[in-house]
């Protein structure tokens, strides 16, 4: 059966190729994430689209503005139903909160994103912030605790800090996914393979390019699948 814990990355323009590639994948791969550069291009028709192939979709719009206009935003989100959301957790208490109160009662699970993982430390600095990667992933993830959400984004080389500081309840959902422990980093820069993510914790993996533009991605899916036994 297909699995959600590995969540497939459509980062492309064209739908029917990111249709073509969720008919292919689906008895593999459970969900499939909506980005900025498919929504931008393709809107809420796309979502619509890939829910109508018996898939979940994860709509990865990292909303962050004042928080009415995210409560909205994700409000829409859950009109999609979509089943994953994100909103970036420095937005703040109030602005999370106000998210959180939308999707009560829904199917839709919101994530806080804690600090990009194309980011590092000295990148931190440089924008203005005291902390580590690491200090801001755990200050940010206790701010998204105790503004009631249950499930963060983070880089997989957190999943262990994370796991070892934090005893409740917390779905952990990470991006930057590369196909091996030596290969694809790309514009990631904190990352690890998915069995090596799996290994550490995670609940759930997001990957894109490894699969995406395999020369066989079904093939691609299938082994990941296989050697990761995330189930």
């Amino acid at each position: 059966m297909a699995t959600d814990k590995i969540i497939v990355a459509l980062d492309m323009n064209d739908a029917e190729y990111a249709l073509d590639l969720v008919r292919r994948l689906k008895d593999y791969i459970g969900c499939f994430k909506v980005g900025s550069q498919l929504f931008t291009r393709q809107g809420p028709a796309i979502v619509q689209a890939i829910r109508d192939e018996g898939v979940d979709v994860f709509l990865d719009l990292k909303f962050h503005d004042i928080p009415a206009t995210v409560a909205n935003a994700v409000a829409a989100a859950v009109k999609l139903d979509v089943r994953f959301a994100t909103i970036h957790t420095m937005g703040g208490a109030d602005m999370m909160i106000a998210a959180l109160d939308v999707v009560q009662n829904t199917r839709t699970t919101l994530l806080g994103v804690t600090v990009l993982t194309s980011l590092e430390s000295d990148d931190l600095q440089e924008i203005g912030f005291d902390h580590t990667v690491q200090g801001q992933v755990l200050h940010l993830t206790r701010l998204a605790m105790a503004s009631g959400l249950s499930a963060v984004v983070c880089s997989p080389q957190e999943i262990e800090l994370i796991r070892g500081q934090f005893t409740e309840p917390l779905t952990l959902v990470t991006p930057g996914i590369r196909a091996t422990a030596t290969r694809d980093m790309h514009d990631q820069k904190r990352t690890l393979s998915a069995t090596e993510a799996f290994a550490l914790g995670v609940d759930h993996v997001v990957i894109g390019r490894p699969i995406t533009q395999a020369p066989d991605p079904v093939a691609a899916a299938r082994e990941l699948v296989k050697s990761c036994k995330p189930d």
